[in-house]
């Protein structure tokens, strides 16, 4: 639902369409929101032919392996499926498509998901169609204020607050976008590693 709308049973706000817009301009381009599109076929179709008028499209949600995740569906039909899940966390369902000399981007519906990879996949893109120079990640090592247990297989990036002399875990859940609203940072756990003690030195990328 739109911000500032009574919210009826299942339904949840639309932030995406904010931060999405925020990497979007702050990448050298000129977001264009489009309405709230139904998960039907028809819908998307519409609202994908709408946008492709624009420089580069980006969807949020119905990327994932559900009943309603129809959005792969739609873009194969038009175009080529250049990518469908990536082993990272949070953000497993992102998607990428070609349509025409388009590039199309699915983007997770879970908050924190999404904006993840806006600045992991996203901003880099949106550099290189405005012709900017990508920007210089800022790092400082800390030691982990608390113990990590990550995921086997996926490459984590982990939201974290610098407090104290330490960088503490903010993450709870894709869902959640406190996760990245009271961040500093992240750092990064590779795919092969499971656990990360307290204490040990991290490299906090700063937002």
């Amino acid at each position: 639902q739109e911000t500032g709308k009574e919210l009826r049973t299942g339904q949840v706000y639309d932030i995406n369409s904010y931060t999405l817009a925020g990497i979007i301009r702050e990448n050298g381009c000129v977001p264009v929101i489009h309405d709230i599109v139904e998960d039907e076929l028809e819908s998307i179709d519409d609202a994908l032919h709408g946008a492709l008028v624009h420089d580069g499209v980006v969807f949020s949600g119905g990327s994932s392996v559900g009943t309603r995740d129809i959005l792969r569906d739609v873009l194969s039909k038009h175009g080529e499926i250049l990518f469908h899940g990536i082993q990272i966390k949070p953000g497993k369902p992102t998607l990428c498509a070609k349509i025409e000399d388009r590039i199309v981007f699915g983007m997770p519906g879970y908050p924190t998901a999404c904006l993840t990879n806006g600045y992991l996949i996203l901003a880099p893109y949106l550099c290189r169609l405005s012709r900017l120079a990508e920007k210089v990640e800022q790092t400082v090592s800390l030691p982990l204020g608390k113990r990590v247990v990550s995921t086997l297989g996926r490459h984590q990036f982990l939201t974290v607050k610098m407090e104290g002399g330490k960088a503490m875990p903010v993450f709870k859940e894709s869902g959640a976008i406190t996760s990245m609203a009271y961040a500093d940072g992240y750092i990064e756990i590779p795919i092969n590693v499971d656990l990360v003690e307290k204490g040990e030195i991290v490299d906090v990328k700063l937002f």
